[in-house]
């Protein structure tokens, strides 16, 4: 993404290459994935950004193998590149935003996903009790910057996932997902990582679907398809739940 909400320091510069600390914010994702065992990796970047991002990975020696994908439009979604790139994707692949800073254990979320057999594991934040998240940027937005998610409370599954600011005032549930779970609590103060493991059928399913552009759009998604299953984690690390 091209960094909207901090357009007054993004303009000059990808977001991806703001510093954080002493290091460009896409090195801490890309470390991440290193420290956690991948051996090569796809970073999906605007074409007219290629040299600049190239250059300062290339200062940075990390080990893992970085293959560049190049789109054209940076207000596509996260399923739309997915779409894009689907002829490289030889396996079930994990997806991390370039802005993941974070001490959690990936080993966890992807042991998760390999021992309930799940279709798709996201990584979610649980804010401590009366923490304040604050979004940056110009506040020119109406709908809150919320996430919705659904759990079913009799398996702790994953059901529903959907930003507010995609509906009006009033959410609709597909009937077959209500009939489906009857016992469903809604949460608007879990966060959305932007980490999702996926199997490699629903890169094919959203090469048939192409209305999908978001992995957020899950209502979408054939949820009756989707293996489920939970994943409690403690204080350190985020709890994560698979669909």
């Amino acid at each position: 993404g091209k960094g909207s909400r901090m357009y007054e320091i993004t303009a000059p510069k990808p977001k991806c290459l703001l510093p954080i600390g002493n290091k460009p914010l896409i090195w801490y994702p890309l470390f991440k994935l290193q420290e956690t065992g991948f051996n090569d990796v796809i970073v999906i970047i605007h074409d007219s950004q290629k040299v600049e991002i190239q250059s300062a990975l290339e200062k940075l020696n990390l080990r893992i193998k970085i293959e560049y994908a190049l789109i054209k439009n940076e207000e596509q979604g996260t399923a739309d590149s997915l779409r894009s790139i689907q002829d490289k994707i030889k396996s079930d692949v994990i997806i991390l935003s370039c802005d993941f800073v974070s001490d959690v254990n990936l080993g966890g979320v992807l042991n998760l996903f390999r021992m309930h057999n799940a279709s798709l594991c996201a990584l979610l934040l649980n804010p401590s009790s009366g923490e304040s998240i604050t979004v940056p940027g110009p506040k020119t937005k109406h709908k809150p910057e919320k996430d919705l998610i659904g759990i079913d409370s009799q398996t702790n599954r994953l059901v529903f996932l959907a930003s507010a600011s995609d509906f009006e005032d009033t959410v609709t549930l597909p009937k077959a997902l209500i009939k489906k779970h009857t016992n469903m609590t809604m949460y608007s103060n879990l966060i959305d990582s932007h980490v999702y493991v996926l199997k490699k059928w629903i890169i094919k399913y959203l090469k048939i679907e192409a209305n999908i552009s978001t992995i957020k759009a899950s209502n979408s998604f054939p949820t009756s398809k989707f293996p489920t299953s939970s994943f409690k984690a403690n204080a350190v690390a985020p709890p994560s739940v698979a669909r």
